[in-house]
């Protein structure tokens, strides 16, 4: 059987993700760039949980960019516990 955890935690698998990502961005124009290096994101971890939070942008384009991205891992991250069976619920 294929596991999806063992792979998502796969310093292999997980350093793929992270160059696509890096070669994606740096695609972007440079006001694009410099406009996302500004944003500041806090991550606070628990025992069993954490909480993330993006300050904003001045920029249009990353604003939409970080919105779609905070759907996009709440979508992922939802998805994959109820895909093991764990009872979701997201609060806005």
């Amino acid at each position: 059987m294929f596991d999806f955890m063992q792979l998502a935690s796969s310093p292999q698998s997980q350093e793929m993700m992270f160059r696509m990502m890096s070669r994606q961005m740096g695609q972007a124009p440079p006001e694009v760039r410099d406009a996302v290096a500004r944003v500041e994101v806090v991550i606070k971890k628990g025992e069993r949980g954490f909480e993330l939070r993006m300050s904003h942008s001045d920029n249009a384009k990353v604003e939409e960019m970080t919105k779609q991205s905070v759907e996009s891992w709440v979508d992922l991250l939802s998805r994959g516990f109820q895909a093991v069976g764990y009872k979701v619920k997201i609060y806005e």
